[in-house]
């Protein structure tokens, strides 16, 4: 029965899609004020970026996490199960939670045509109160400044990248983009950025400035040397302001997630400053080498199976699809082979150009997703860029198609979008995908 009552909730959530995305306050507001405003209850950290939100996310968590702290995380999207975004200490909320919150809200939820996001969003803040939680770190779903996640006064901000995407929502320009996303800077309150474009990182100024934020820039106040790189993790040397940790190991592959654990270390260094954590470099090791045990992360250049080996990433824009390719040669390969699936929203000619530089052959796919982009033109994309492909709509048969394709000694890259490695997880360790949002 309570299996039950969860699917018709779950169910009940997901057709609030039918909504779209809202940007605004006006609705998360109104659901948190029936909730008594728990999102008063914790102190928060509040990360928005173009790419990097979600490790950076969880790095921040499991450090803290390390520390001994009652850490909530919320992030989105999820890959399998829709319990995956509300987290706590690594833990998903439990299913009976969910179902008690969404009962609590409904009523309120039909009159405002609330969103599936921001539904969400209040669950997980009163989740996160409900179990007094010493820290939430809370991942923006989309932009910074409208987003429902934008109600919180944070002990401390993150900007993790600033680059294209989402430009039909964000804005053409790239000063556009850096605006929304520094909408999360708060009067008074630090902001650590990783922002590397000059104009973007211009504009992340100007409004720290207005808000008398301090701006805490990666590159103007640490320096990181990388030391090794395997298939399963990067080690490095980082110099902050105060500190110097030798040979860092993050628990994730990935060169690009030096920047992405050196801006969490910022986010930490900075909160101890505060006061509001005790510092321990022993806290900084654990938190980084464990973060999938402490935070849930996944889909991040994961080896999902050897021989041949399959690696699933959830690179799904231009920016993080280059990022990708350059990491290949940490993996020894006779021929490279890709699952691919994007969304129609993206610059996915781009993307697609970018990986026909190092792939030999193409299965394009479609994850059952509205927003999916038809697989028969990325099919023809890929063979315009000199790749053989072929279509295969259905995301699990299009999986079993390449593994009978590839050779012992070959990779296969599932990658494109969160969506496509989401069906492909559940498809290998045989469960039951919730559909996506």
């Amino acid at each position: 029965m309570e299996q039950q009552r969860y699917l018709e909730v779950i169910n009940y959530l997901y057709s609030l899609q039918r909504f779209g995305i809202k940007l605004g306050l006006h609705n998360i507001k109104r659901l948190l004020k029936l909730l008594q405003n728990p999102e008063e209850k914790f102190t928060s950290i509040h990360i928005a970026g173009t790419n990097g939100k979600g490790s950076t996310s969880s790095f921040i968590a499991s450090i803290l996490s390390s520390s001994g702290y009652k850490v909530g995380l919320y992030t989105s999207p999820h890959l399998v199960d829709f319990t995956e975004r509300i987290r706590i200490n690594g833990a998903p909320i439990s299913r009976e939670r969910v179902v008690e919150y969404v009962e609590i809200l409904r009523d309120e939820i039909n009159l405002l045509r609330a969103t599936f996001f921001e539904v969400t969003t209040a669950i997980a803040f009163k989740y996160f109160a409900d179990e007094k939680v010493d820290f939430a770190v809370v991942e923006v779903g989309l932009g910074g400044r409208l987003d429902s996640t934008n109600v919180i006064k944070p002990a401390v901000s993150v900007i993790t990248t600033v680059s294209f995407d989402h430009m039909d929502v964000l804005g053409e320009a790239i000063e556009q983009i850096a605006f929304e996303k520094a909408g999360i800077i708060k009067e008074g309150v630090p902001c650590v950025t990783g922002c590397e474009d000059e104009k973007a990182l211009d504009v992340i100024k100007k409004v720290a400035n207005e808000k008398r934020s301090e701006l805490v820039v990666l590159d103007e106040v640490a320096k990181f040397e990388l030391k090794g790189i395997d298939e399963k993790s990067v080690k490095f040397d980082l110099k902050t302001r105060s500190n110097f940790y030798s040979d860092l190991v993050a628990g994730v592959g990935g060169s690009f997630q030096v920047r992405n654990s050196s801006l969490s270390v910022l986010a930490y260094e900075k909160l101890c400053d505060l006061g509001l954590a005790k510092f321990k470099s022993d806290f900084v090791y654990d938190g980084l080498l464990n973060v999938v045990k402490f935070s849930g992360l996944r889909g991040r250049l994961e080896i999902l199976k050897e021989k041949p080996k399959v690696v699933a990433d959830v690179a799904h824009n231009y920016p993080a699809i280059c990022q990708l390719v350059s990491e290949l040669g940490n993996f020894k390969r006779k021929k490279t082979l890709v699952l691919f699936g994007v969304m129609k929203d993206k610059e996915y000619e781009k993307m697609i150009k970018k990986l026909s530089e190092v792939v030999d052959f193409a299965v394009a796919t479609q994850p059952k997703i509205g927003r999916a982009l038809n697989c028969k033109t990325i099919a023809e994309i890929f063979k315009r860029n000199n790749v053989e492909a072929i279509e295969i709509p259905d995301s699990d048969k299009a999986y079993d198609f390449i593994l009978d394709e590839a050779g012992e000694d070959d990779l296969i890259l599932v990658t494109g979008s969160h969506y496509l490695v989401g069906e492909v997880i559940a498809h290998i360790e045989r469960r039951k995908i919730e559909i996506l949002i």
